[in-house]
């Protein structure tokens, strides 16, 4: 534990669980309670802060700016219930990365189950009936299940395919362990999910972190020598949960890929559709531009046989060299693009060592 209490703003609606940690490990300086967050922007002035803690939902537009705001500001952020869809989640995480900003997702607490390389069944009581409540449930129960079994590396769904309609819904998730997660929406009234698997049985009620779980991560989140993986981790696992309607539709099993989006590779793909349009404009200009040479065959043909019964010159007016060379300009245009690469930083540990320099 540090040796001064960690100084921390709260944004969202009170945490019952801060009022188990003393004063001296943790110091609320500031706090922003109503739906809207009316007054978070003092936060960026306040230097006396350490960390934000986060207790609001990440699904509305206006909190999605304060975390952007907060995040380019260099402000560390811990969210405490994350909820956010992988789209903000990832771009989040890039402006943390382009920033060298600090932010961490308290996730379910590592269980101590060893489960075995086969099938495991769940049953979850789902409190939403929509395909977001299936998303938000799902995300928790993988986060929870992640420290055992690995991330998750592929999703198959099967059910109904109407959109919301999940009455007969059963989703397998493969984990790089090699176990099968077999979800499917519960029958009982039993609060979170029941796993089971053989004569084991696990209940996970979704229940939020404790005290200590909380003040852990807010201590690597100050800390200079942590690099805290927690929110990627949420990204990855709840784009995992939001495939299942890719699968639904497609009807088959969709692959996860490793790794998260970054800048460079949001670069690389406008370079790719840039280049593929530029040589596609090029090559139709030019094969206009022979169509209509081709069209002027005659009448040049005229031109030179007049030349000839007069002894007179047949050259005509010539385009200046710099215009017959158009072709050139959107290709050198499209090259030059690429040294723009180069100032984009995409190493998010030397951008964290920075900041301990």
């Amino acid at each position: 534990m540090p040796l001064t209490p960690i100084r921390a703003a709260i944004l969202g609606a009170p945490l019952e669980i801060l009022k188990a940690l003393p004063n001296s490990t943790l110091d609320i300086v500031a706090s922003y309670t109503s739906p809207d967050l009316h007054g978070w922007e003092a936060v960026l002035a306040n230097r006396l802060i350490d960390v934000v803690i986060f207790n609001a939902s990440q699904q509305t537009e206006g909190n999605q700016a304060v975390l952007r705001t907060l995040i380019q500001n260099q402000i560390p952020v811990a969210i405490v219930q994350p909820d956010a869809d992988s789209l903000f989640a990832y771009e989040l995480e890039m402006i943390r990365v382009d920033a060298g900003g600090r932010l961490c997702a308290l996730t379910p607490p590592a269980g101590s189950t060893p489960f075995a390389t086969t099938i495991l069944h769940g049953n979850a009581n789902l409190p939403d009936d929509t395909m977001l409540g299936v998303y938000e449930h799902l995300t928790h129960d993988l986060l929870f299940l992640q420290p055992e079994l690995g991330m998750p590396k592929y999703v198959f769904a099967m059910g109904g395919r109407v959109n919301d309609d999940i009455r007969n819904l059963t989703i397998n998730v493969e984990f790089e362990a090699g176990c099968i997660l077999n979800w499917a929406k519960a029958k009982t009234d039993q609060k979170g999910t029941s796993f089971h698997q053989d004569d084991i049985q696990v209940d996970y009620n979704h229940q939020l972190n404790d005290a200590q779980d909380l003040m852990h991560s807010l201590t690597s989140l100050v800390a200079d020598d942590v690099i805290d993986r927690s929110w990627v981790q949420f990204a990855s696992i709840r784009e995992a949960a939001e495939l299942i309607s890719i699968s639904l539709r497609k009807g088959r099993r969709i692959e996860i890929f490793d790794g998260n989006p970054t800048e460079a590779d949001s670069f690389k793909g406008v370079m790719s559709t840039a280049g593929c349009f530029i040589l596609l404009f090029v090559l139709s200009m030019i094969t206009v531009f022979a169509a209509f040479d081709i069209s002027q065959i005659s009448e040049t043909r005229d031109q030179h046989l007049t030349a000839l019964e007069t002894n007179a010159s047949a050259e005509g007016q010539v385009a200046p060299l710099w215009i017959r060379l158009w072709p050139v300009y959107p290709l050198a245009l499209f090259i030059g693009f690429q040294f723009l690469r180069y100032i984009i930083r995409t190493d998010s540990e030397n951008r964290e060592a920075g900041d301990t320099a």
